[in-house]
């Protein structure tokens, strides 16, 4: 039996029955799916007397088996991290909330962290800072974990996935499974709230009633965490090839208007934006799995388009200032809770105001312009637009074909260079 948690009179009782081994064959696994760097690391902390484990997302990814190689291999140990980078020249500590050591092997950077402890009650007192840098054992690094697919742990030397939560045979039963009580488990930290819907989207796993009920009632704990952080996980959200249904997951549970709060306010249905965003996110799906680099501001500006337009739209008279006007309003206001770095503003203005020149400018643009990102990111936009507003049609075709000959006319250009 593994570990759930059992309750008794409102107490919760934590049991450890132990772990779970099994052999990488068990698995269907072999070492070679594992970073060869990452098992490096791992067993040259192990020589040195240290616990070292390869831990979560790799190895869910790997058991999940989609056809997509981990990319995220990270490493938990028992060694301090002063310890950590005594052991390897070059590597350095980094982090506040969280302390960390980035040890180079090759041309990747492997996160190395120490086992964290179980805050006590009178750790509560401090900061979270020191909360966060509470340090412990492998049995309660597991505690802090926040499911129990992302609670395995690959021994190298051994060959072995520890598993002290059942989080294999979640995956195999499909699960999302919160270790714990997930009412406490929100509240401790509500970046798993949104972390769960990423998952979801990913998985297409089921989760429990308990769990869907706190979902949809803790939700305004967001608003709490740091902007820094939300910006991040919306990040998350949609650049790991499952923005479509991150999105769906978004709506479905109400979380769109916590973190961008003019959808709370817009007077038009969302329903009426099903085309625009089902259009977006899946062009923003189809470029991941192109292995095309999504640009955060192309992101931003689609995910907030609707916002900037309804505005837009009240204009008595649209020109460039009263435009400009509107986009610092907008995005200032839903910068309340997710970060708005100034530089990720500049582009999203510019990928805005790009898009009026379309709809507007008869001329083309200078041949460097339409090498820029931003432009093209303004252009991506813009032909999503047109595929569900004819009136933009006609326009789209236009700028294609501008686009195309001054494509031609470049590579014409650098091919007489070369003579």
């Amino acid at each position: 039996m593994a570990y759930r948690g059992v309750y008794y009179l409102g107490v919760r009782l934590n049991l450890w029955p132990g772990p779970q081994h099994y052999a990488l064959k068990q698995l269907n696994l072999k070492p070679t799916d594992f970073n060869q760097h990452i098992s490096a690391v791992a067993l040259k902390l192990q020589k040195q007397g240290y616990e070292a484990y390869i831990v979560g997302g790799s190895i869910r990814d790997l058991l999940l088996k989609k056809g997509i190689k981990p990319k995220d291999f990270d490493i938990v140990t028992s060694a301090l991290p002063h310890q950590v980078k005594q052991c390897f020249a070059r590597s350095r500590i980094i982090g506040k909330r969280f302390r960390i050591v980035h040890v180079p092997a090759g041309r990747e950077i492997i996160e190395v962290s120490t086992f964290r402890g179980t805050a006590t009650w009178m750790s509560k007192f401090f900061s979270a800072r020191y909360r966060n840098n509470i340090y412990g054992t492998l049995e309660q690094d597991v505690w802090r974990r926040d499911f129990t697919f992302n609670a395995l742990y690959y021994d190298v030397k051994q060959g072995q996935v520890v598993d002290f939560t059942g989080g294999v045979s979640d995956i195999k039963q499909k699960k999302l499974v919160v270790i714990g009580d997930s009412a406490d488990r929100f509240r401790d930290d509500p970046v798993r709230l949104l972390r769960a819907l990423r998952f979801l989207a990913k998985t297409h796993f089921d989760i429990d009633q308990q769990c869907e009920h706190q979902i949809n009632s803790q939700k305004m704990l967001l608003r709490s965490v740091s902007k820094d952080r939300l910006l991040l996980e919306v990040t998350k959200l949609f650049n790991q090839g499952h923005a479509h249904a991150s999105f769906q997951a978004l709506m479905k549970y109400g979380y769109l208007q916590i973190l961008f709060s003019g959808y709370e306010r817009l007077a038009i249905p969302m329903t009426q934006h099903d085309r625009y965003f089902s259009s977006v996110f899946r062009a923003i799906d189809e470029r991941y799995h192109r292995n095309e680099r999504l640009s955060t501001s192309f992101l931003f500006a689609a995910l907030l388009w609707p916002l900037f337009e309804t505005h837009r739209k009240k204009l008595k008279k649209i020109t460039a200032y009263s435009v400009k006007k509107v986009i610092h309003r907008v995005l200032r206001f839903e910068s309340r809770y997710v970060a708005i770095p100034g530089k990720l503003q500049d582009a999203v203005q510019d990928i805005w105001l790009l898009q009026h020149a379309f709809e507007t400018k008869k001329s083309p643009f200078s041949e460097d312009r339409y090498r820029q990102p931003r432009f093209q990111n303004a252009y991506l936009l813009f032909t999503i637009r047109a595929k569900y507003l004819e009136k933009l049609a006609e326009k789209a075709m236009m700028w294609q074909s501008e686009i195309e000959q001054a494509s031609s006319r470049s590579t014409t250009g650098e091919s007489d260079a070369g003579k």
